[in-house]
């Protein structure tokens, strides 16, 4: 009983999905441009950008890298200029929100995969790049500690998704029921839990060759030097992004040959529960 990672769209639902993303896309790379800050394509918006020229035929969701610096200027930016049409949310911003990665998203849509706390929007994840330790004991630590309250975090929620079957998946299920409670007893709330997590992930302030992104589940995979943000161009859906100085050195340390198109029984994807377009 494993807990399923891809589900099929009706065609024309997820195309549209896909344009409202790209809407996204497009404005948060002119913000990103006109200010002089880097990100880059990231995940499987990369791959699909080098694999399909665009979105991987069955992905429904967009990725970007942004190094801390420019990140916070980002936000600063979204702060003090609101839009009417996309606005940014993390979960300092917002106390009900349970997903953790920070977005970028359109106002008035849903794209939500449960119905716990508020619904985000159709937008953009945003993985932001902090610094870590050259020293590998030290640097094993900080993505220890840093893993541990994000997972901590999300349990406040709701059970991550268990890829296991059998013994092992109920085994799962219930160190996460003690975990919860354990939460509880503590009285470890998820803003607590994030503002430590952040702590962490920004600890190594006086590192400034190899960065990781701590949103993601394996931030020793994403280990990269600083160089990867002198990026490069790549043509996603007929516009110009930009990507990671050498993405081969990004991507196959995660995915391997991201370049073959995998089976079906191993594709992944994030069918919302709940997805409204809002007016066009």
């Amino acid at each position: 009983m494993a807990d399923r990672l891809y589900k099929q769209y009706d065609p024309e639902v997820l195309k549209k999905l896909q344009h409202y993303e790209l809407e996204v896309l497009s404005a948060f790379d002119q913000i990103c441009k006109e200010h002089g800050w880097v990100y880059f394509l990231h995940y499987g918006t990369l791959i699909g950008a080098l694999r399909h020229k665009g979105f991987i035929p069955w992905d429904d969701d967009v990725d970007v890298a942004m190094p801390r610096e420019d990140y916070e200027q980002f936000v600063a930016y979204c702060a003090a200029h609101p839009s009417e049409k996309y606005a940014y949310v993390d979960a300092n911003l917002r106390m009900n929100y349970t997903k953790g990665i920070p977005i970028f998203y359109k106002k008035g849509t849903v794209f939500s995969l449960d119905d716990i706390g508020w619904k985000p929007g159709i937008g953009i994840d945003i993985f932001v790049y902090d610094w870590v330790s050259q020293d590998a004991k030290k640097r094993n630590k900080q993505i220890a500690k840093a893993n541990f309250y994000r997972r901590l975090f999300y349990l406040c929620y709701r059970d991550p998704l268990i890829p296991f079957s059998g013994v092992q998946y109920y085994l799962a299920k219930g160190i996460c029921k003690i975990a919860r409670a354990g939460l509880k007893i503590f009285r470890l709330s998820p803003k607590a839990l994030y503002r430590r997590f952040e702590m962490v992930s920004q600890s190594e302030i006086n590192e400034k060759e190899e960065m990781t992104t701590f949103f993601s589940s394996n931030p020793i995979r994403c280990c990269m030097p600083k160089e990867q943000f002198e990026v490069s161009s790549v043509s996603f859906e007929g516009h110009s992004f930009y990507a990671p100085k050498d993405p081969d050195k990004i991507l196959r340390p995660i995915y391997g040959d991201y370049m073959v198109i995998p089976p079906e029984e191993k594709r992944v994807n994030h069918c919302p529960e709940f997805l409204e377009f809002g007016e066009e």
